[in-house]
């Protein structure tokens, strides 16, 4: 199907199948082993408590060692990167003689073998094999997209993803109805310890009364819809993650605050202090500071004339500044209610070639799609995933 795969693979690194199979023949005669000759094997294990140096210190290592140990493994790991949930096992002879140790991180172990002769040890990087499934989830919407998904097992990571791939094209907040129909294809990777470590998205269907059926699949680095257009528009949904619209676009509206009729040519989203405002499209900043009744304000220059605007922030994303260049979906600022605004919320405004755009009647507007021989593999790629929509 040529679909971009996870790119994990089980490879080892030059040099290290010898010192791997050394280990493993220890560790084999380990469990054969004849106890009182010092050669049985005793295994130490955990997770990393600290430093490393802390970690072979509650080992009983000697200072020398672990200066040595650490010695060798600043050579093929970032130590100051390693965290908690790392694992890592040490093994002596039951003589009390270090035998190896190895460090779990990132899909590699990490070796460390004490010489023969001298103090140093020598360490070795080997890649962990993974293997690769793909899985299905199908079914209605009850409550919520979030609910429904997590009731049949789907990890919150996953969840996510599937709203971003529809995030041009389906309001999960406002366009969910109960009733509405989901479809997932992810494909995912599994450690040798059951350890899920990486998961993929490679086809979903959205069927919902509001939105009509939305159908995206993957194909190397985007993903697109049941024609082969890219399911990425020129404008996102929406600018933020807000609770309700306070005030729509039109030209006569009562003001709050100063109590008379004036046009409102923009979108109020009303969401929480501190809620993340995003670029709803590529875009330079032409400005970013206090603008009288709009207290502060970040506005954005996107191609084909367009301008946005975001009002009332309590505060700007970092370094966001004029001439600064955003992609779609980058943070500018966060919601307040500065300036003439009676609550907390977003004013959102569109203008094309300076004329005032309502927003929320903007159609989707896909951003490219496939042709020829990309078109006809992907194609066929998702009648094979997705076979009944693919007729």
């Amino acid at each position: 199907m040529n679909f971009s795969r996870l790119g994990v693979k089980a490879v080892i690194l030059a040099g290290s199948l010898a010192a791997a199979f050394i280990a493993l023949r220890t560790w084999s005669s380990h469990r054969a082993g004849t106890a009182g000759t010092g050669q049985e094997l005793v295994v130490s294990s955990g997770t990393i408590s600290g430093s490393l140096d802390d970690t072979l210190k509650t080992r009983g290592f000697t200072d020398q060692e672990r200066y040595q140990i650490s010695k060798a493994y600043s050579k093929v790991l970032n130590l100051r990167r390693l965290r908690a949930e790392d694992e890592y096992s040490v093994v002596f002879s039951t003589s009390a003689r270090f035998k190896y140790m190895f460090i779990a991180k990132d899909l590699k172990k990490y070796y460390v073998f004490p010489s023969t002769h001298t103090p140093a040890c020598r360490a070795f990087v080997q890649e962990v094999a993974v293997s690769s499934s793909v899985a299905r989830v199908a079914g209605t919407i009850s409550s919520s997209l979030w609910e429904s998904l997590s009731a049949q097992g789907v990890p919150p990571d996953l969840i996510l993803d599937y709203a971003d791939v529809f995030s041009w094209s389906v309001d999960f907040l406002t366009e969910v109805r109960d009733g509405d129909k989901y479809d997932l294809v992810y494909e995912y990777a599994t450690a040798p310890n059951g350890r899920i470590v990486d998961k993929k998205i490679l086809a979903a269907v959205y069927d919902g009364s509001e939105t009509g059926r939305k159908i995206a699949g993957a194909w190397n680095k985007g993903y697109y819809d049941e024609k082969g257009g890219s399911v990425r528009s020129m404008f996102l949904r929406a600018p933020l993650h807000y609770r309700r619209i306070s005030s729509f676009f039109t030209y006569k509206r009562f003001h709050p605050i100063l109590k008379y009729m004036r046009p409102h040519l923009g979108i109020d989203y009303a969401a929480p202090s501190g809620t993340p405002v995003s670029a709803v499209a590529d875009g330079t900043v032409i400005y970013a500071g206090w603008k009288g009744g709009n207290g502060k304000l970040v506005m954005l220059r996107h191609g084909a004339g367009y301008v946005s605007t975001y009002g009332h922030l309590s505060r700007f994303a970092k370094g966001i500044s004029g001439g600064r260049r955003v992609s779609q979906g980058d943070l500018v600022g966060y919601v307040g209610t500065t300036g003439l605004s009676s609550g907390p919320h977003l004013d959102f405004r569109l203008k094309q070639n300076d004329k005032p755009l309502n927003f929320l009647k903007i159609k989707y507007r896909s951003s490219g799609g496939l042709s020829g021989k990309e078109r006809s593999g992907y194609l066929a790629g998702m009648k094979v995933l997705l076979p009944e929509y693919f007729k």
